[in-house]
């Protein structure tokens, strides 16, 4: 017993080896240290009571970004039932699980060997003689039959981690699997992100539908009256036709809304994974968005959290790790071998007094000539390492030029809104007005016809500037690592939370 005690003690002090992996430095941010802003400053001094309120904020999960119940229940069964979701969930699983697998060889493996056989040999045979194997002649010139029975426990060729090779394989093996973690809340977060712009996107042509509708009513009924007076001799036929194309143009745009309301539909049923739930229904009107402004001067700091980047520095992490593997692949290999059994040549005698058996041995070997193995392997890591590095650095950067790209969308699109809403309002006063000088026979027909398209048109601009505007929030969500939860997430860096509206629909989902 005492044999394979000090082997595996030897073994356990062995842990504490040399290691091979160069020093780990977190390359720099290569990024301006805050996001560009050009809106204007509401708050001059931060007060206590605003530091609060920010506090607060940057705890909030995606159930309180997102404040439409209906949005929200689509939000749970797309993380229940999201199939690209399952994939990352099982991805990271897989990578923990082979975490364990690498670390599990920096321990000796013991086993349990049990053997039994029976052996005929002629009378010149190979016998075992001292320890050699030499030719042995029977006196007798008949063959002999042996039994061998065996039962041995120990370890076998475990390679005892003086240079740290093992150990850089586990530290590679463990990194990936906090990159694969992060990588599965990346893509929790973009399925947040899709699902809530699909669902916008659906209420949109909605209520660009329900627009489409009333038009195609109105060009309806004023196709009507102007087919009648042509037939009364009252109008042109060119005044006919033209009223006629407008109501067939309406009808178009009817029928292409259906369609993309169909494929938003399908899109997603595809994100939640299964039907749209029984009972969801449009809002009655499309509404302003419920949005919590985020303060000007951002620091770029915000992005250390976010999930792609914490995935990439992970594997960053994880290339360093694989050159003290390629480094310690110079040195020599140790292994340790260790068993403790019984031997005998009958199986009621195994466990007799002096049928003890044991063996221990170390070999090692060390490369003399390998063709430039190891110095290729060792290229190939450091060369890993350097696109990890731009990987990484590539990776801040597109996330800083997103986080941008958002909050300049931001700064111009409530500008933008406040105008159209005015065109809009405009719009709706000269179409009435219109209205009332061609039933007073002051305007024809074709001037009312085309405030009532003016109108239609800058209603469709001010829905989908209010869709663009909600999007861009729930873009810049995603952009911000949004749904950093330190209750289930376990990372307390500070998010800029933004609410997306709160729509009128309240379905029972």
């Amino acid at each position: 017993m005492k044999p394979l005690l000090c082997s595996a003690a030897l073994a356990s002090c062995m842990l504490a080896g040399c290691s091979m992996e160069p020093t780990y430095q977190r390359p720099g941010m290569p990024v301006p240290d805050s996001f560009p802003s050009t809106a204007p400053i509401t708050r001059t001094a931060p007060s206590t009571a605003a530091a609060q309120a920010d506090a607060e904020v940057a705890n909030l999960d995606w159930h309180q970004f997102f404040k439409d119940t209906a949005l929200q229940r689509l939000i749970e069964i797309a993380l229940g039932n999201n199939r690209d979701l399952r994939v990352a969930a099982a991805n990271m699983t897989q990578a923990r699980a082979n975490y364990g697998v690498a670390r599990a060889s920096l321990f000796p493996e013991i086993d349990l060997q049990a053997y039994g056989g029976r052996q005929r040999l002629p009378a010149m045979s190979q016998q075992p003689a001292n320890g050699l194997l030499g030719p042995v002649q029977n006196n007798n010139d008949k063959a002999a039959t042996f039994n061998t029975y065996q039962v041995q426990a120990g370890m076998t060729s475990y390679e005892v981690d003086f240079f740290g090779h093992q150990r850089a394989i586990a530290h590679e093996s463990g990194k990936l699997a906090d990159a694969s973690a992060a990588e599965y809340e990346a893509a929790r977060i973009a399925l947040i992100g899709e699902v809530a712009n699909a669902y916008l996107s659906l209420n949109a042509d909605r209520a660009l539908l329900q627009l489409a509708q009333q038009t195609l009513a109105a060009q309806q009924q004023h196709a009507q009256v102007m087919n009648k007076a042509y037939g009364d001799g009252g109008v042109s036929e060119f005044d006919m036709r033209r009223s006629q194309a407008q109501a067939d143009a309406a009808q178009v745009d009817v029928e292409n809304l259906q369609i993309r309301i169909a494929k938003d539909t399908n899109a997603m049923a595809v994100l939640i994974g299964q039907p749209l739930p029984a009972g969801y229904s449009a809002p009655s009107q499309w509404e302003d968005p419920l949005l919590t402004d985020v303060p000007a001067g951002l620091p770029s700091s915000l992005l250390d959290r976010r999930p792609d980047i914490v995935a990439a520095e992970d594997r960053l992490r994880a290339a360093n790790a694989d050159i003290g593997r390629a480094r310690a692949a110079f040195f020599p290999n140790i292994a340790l071998t260790a068993v403790l059994g019984t031997l005998s040549g009958g199986l009621s005698s195994l466990f007799h007094a002096g049928s003890a058996a044991w063996t221990g041995a170390v070999s090692g070997t060390i490369p003399l000539l390998d063709w430039g193995k190891n110095k290729n392997g060792l290229a190939a890591s450091k060369a890993g390492y350097t696109g990890a590095v731009a990987a990484y650095e590539g990776t801040v950067q597109e996330a800083f030029r997103e986080v941008a790209d958002t909050l300049a969308v931001r700064d111009h699109i409530v500008p933008a809104l406040k105008a159209q809403q005015a065109l809009v309002d405009q719009s709706q006063r000269i179409y009435s007005i219109s209205q009332v000088r061609f039933k007073e026979g002051l305007d024809d027909y074709i001037s009312s016809q085309d405030a009532q398209r003016s109108l239609y048109t800058d209603q469709q601009k001010l829905v989908s500037l209010k869709l663009e505007q909600a999007v861009n929030q729930v873009n810049l969500y995603k952009a911000l690592g949004g749904g950093w939860n330190p209750t289930h997430s376990g990372n307390t860096t500070a998010r800029v939370t933004l609410p997306v509206r709160q729509s009128s629909v309240r379905a029972s989902l």
